[in-house]
């Protein structure tokens, strides 16, 4: 009896003075997701995505809309969410796995670090390099000893680093041609002859270069495959299309070791495993943070909300909690002599520059 006149007398006092009840962090707050691409690519559909998905289930029903700066391959969306925007939870971000490279290689420009930011949820994405029959290419082999010249094209190193690394590690001789405003236009460039060499996200693979191969036109060499722990597995999205370290094993008979297979793997753990990212400031209101990890909770068990999102995921789900921070951490832990042995191939190679 004693207890039940303790919570009724709380009661009273929550009904009496309902400031003293614990109001929801965001309840008639907007909240803006950032992303650092224009509208209409993979990465703002993402971010529409996670948008919707934050929205059903964030406590206090707030806004979420999508806000968009375009520039240097979301650096100047980063430098201004690291360095301008408040750290009040007000404002999230849907970074990439090739961002965090450009942060952790010091590409100059960017004014961030990782530590700036705690990622919510993650999704993986794979990608695929083919050649042109063209080249005297049937199979991977091929590749060191093709009919012509191999020509990659390259709208800018980091976007293309799959494919860099890859027939690097594979010592494929190439000449990359750079200028292409995107991976789109690499591609068209690819179907009219003036390069014979590309890589492509694999569902764009999948939809776009697919056909090609079954025309005879293109031939799959290696997919960038994902990291687990320290393996290089297969894309469960192209299983049957081998990885560098398959490929490897098919010309050399041995497995890829030293610098650039080292470096290879600790890109493939970036940009692969970390593909999209939503991340919020690692320093924002405990409350803030608190809100949006349960939304992101409850919106990775929603049916509705998972069957909605399928296009966006491109094949993939969603990576969350322990694993996504393991994952992050190691990003963050890349050997020193990878990060030098990349720095010096992009500033030799492709005129990058790093502060």
């Amino acid at each position: 009896m004693r207890k039940l006149s303790c919570a009724l007398v709380l009661s009273l006092a929550f009904a009496a003075n309902p400031a003293l009840a614990q109001v929801p962090f965001y309840q008639g707050k907007q909240i803006k997701v950032l992303v650092g691409f224009s509208p209409g690519g993979g990465t703002d559909l993402y971010g529409r995505v996670i948008a919707d998905g934050l929205s059903r289930h964030i406590e206090g029903k707030p806004s979420v809309v999508v806000q968009h700066m375009p520039g240097a391959g979301s650096v100047i969306a980063m430098n201004n969410y690291a360095n301008k925007v408040p750290r009040d939870g007000g404002t999230l971000i849907i970074g990439t796995g090739q961002l965090l490279m450009r942060i952790l290689l010091g590409v100059d420009g960017a004014r961030a670090k990782i530590s700036d930011f705690q990622a919510l949820v993650a999704t993986p994405m794979g990608r695929i390099t083919y050649a042109s029959p063209s080249a005297g290419i049937k199979s991977v082999k091929d590749i060191l000893k093709p009919s012509e010249p191999l020509i990659l094209g390259v709208p800018e190193v980091i976007s293309t680093i799959d494919a860099v690394l890859g027939l690097t590690v594979l010592k494929a001789a190439f000449r990359p041609v750079m200028g292409y405003p995107g991976k789109s236009d690499i591609r068209l460039a690819f179907q009219r002859n003036e390069i014979n060499i590309d890589s492509q996200t694999t569902p764009v693979f999948e939809q776009s270069v697919r056909p090609l191969v079954a025309e005879g036109k293109a031939v799959p060499l290696f997919a960038q495959g994902l990291m687990d722990g320290e393996h290089l597995v297969r894309d469960p999205a192209a299983p049957d299309i081998p990885t560098v370290a398959d490929a490897y094993r098919d010309i050399y008979g041995s497995d890829p070791a030293g610098p650039a297979w080292d470096s290879y793997k600790a890109a493939t753990r970036a940009v692969g495993n970390g593909g999209k990212i939503l991340m919020i400031h690692g320093d924002a209101p405990l409350p803030a943070r608190t809100a949006v990890k349960h939304a992101v909770a409850a919106m990775i068990k929603d049916v509705e909300f998972l069957k909605m999102s399928e296009s966006a995921l491109e094949g993939y789900g969603f990576n969350t909690g322990e694993q996504l921070q393991a994952n992050i951490a190691a990003i963050g832990k890349m050997e020193p002599q990878s990060i030098a042995w990349l720095q010096e191939l992009f500033s030799r190679d492709f005129r990058m520059k790093f502060h």
